[in-house]
């Protein structure tokens, strides 16, 4: 019975012998899903530091302006 191949090693990078397209789709992709995933804490973090307070429209605080 033939035995099976195996893996030795994996090598990251650019080298004569193997794609270097493969490793940039790699980091393309998963930095892309890193950015999905940060950007809505981001805003979150952001929204929740800022609070604006909110004011009534000048026209229902003043009721002697009203015609």
């Amino acid at each position: 019975m033939a035995s099976k191949g195996r893996i030795l090693a994996i090598k990251w990078g650019v080298n004569p012998n193997s794609s270097s397209l493969g490793v940039d789709v790699t980091f393309l992709l998963v930095g892309a899903t890193v950015l999905a995933a940060v950007t809505p804490v981001i805003g979150a973090l952001l929204r929740w530091r800022r609070r604006v307070p909110i004011e009534p429209p000048a026209a229902a605080a003043d009721p002697a302006n009203a015609e």
